[in-house]
C-alpha cells in the first residue's frame, strides 16, 4: 500500500521500503495528548518481518520530547541486542534535522538529541526523514501507547493484534 503526494506538480509515491539484507530498519514516532507523552516504534529486517515493536510511556513533555525519546529507546534496544547496522526513519523533520546538524537543536530535547547523535556517530546508523504515510505503523503504535501504563514489547505481528 502506498500514498501519492503532489509536490510542485510532480507525483511522489510514498511507501515503507524494506532495508537491504543484514540491516535493520527502525521506524519510531511520538505522541502527546494533554501534555502526556508516549512513543512507539518497530524494528524490521529485509524480509519485512517484525523483530521488535514497542509501546512506551514517557510522562509529561512535548511532542518533540516524545519523538526524540521514542527514537532513542529504539536505537538503544537495537544496539543492546547486537543490531549495529540500522536505518532509522522518523516523520519528525525537527528531529531529523537536529540529529544531522542541519538545524539547531531545540533546548528541551538537547540532551536526548545529543545522546542520539553519539549513538549515530559510534555505530552504523543511517538517518532518514520519511513522510507520515511511510511511518504509519510507528504512528499507530505511538497512538496505542496512550492506552497503557507500562512499556510493552512485541516480537510478532500476531502478538500486536492479540
Amino acid at each position: 500500500m502506498y500514498e501519492v503526494h503532489v509536490v510542485m506538480n510532480c507525483f511522489i509515491m510514498v511507501k515503507w521500503l524494506k532495508p537491504p539484507p543484514l540491516i535493520m530498519k527502525l521506524n519510531s514516532d511520538g505522541s502527546c495528548l494533554d501534555g502526556n507523552c508516549r512513543g512507539g516504534g518497530i524494528v524490521r529486517g529485509s524480509d519485512r518481518c517484525i523483530i521488535m515493536a514497542y509501546l512506551l510511556p514517557l510522562g509529561p513533555g512535548t511532542s518533540n520530547t516524545a519523538e526524540a525519546s521514542a527514537l532513542l529507546y529504539g536505537l538503544k534496544w537495537c544496539i543492546n541486542y547486537g543490531f549495529n547496522s540500522i536505518i532509522r526513519e522518523t516523520d519528525s523533520l525537527i528531529l531529523q534535522n537536529s540529529v544531522t546538524g542541519q538545524w539547531d537543536i531545540p533546548w528541551r530535547i538537547s540532551d536526548i538529541v545529543e545522546e542520539i547523535k553519539l549513538l549515530v556517530n559510534t555505530h552504523d546508523i543511517k538517518t532518514r526523514h520519511c513522510y507520515r504515510e511511510a511511518n504509519r505503523v510507528a504512528n499507530k503504535l505511538a497512538s496505542l501507547s496512550h492506552n497503557l501504563m507500562d512499556l510493552w514489547i512485541y516480537n510478532t505481528f500476531d502478538s500486536l493484534h492479540g
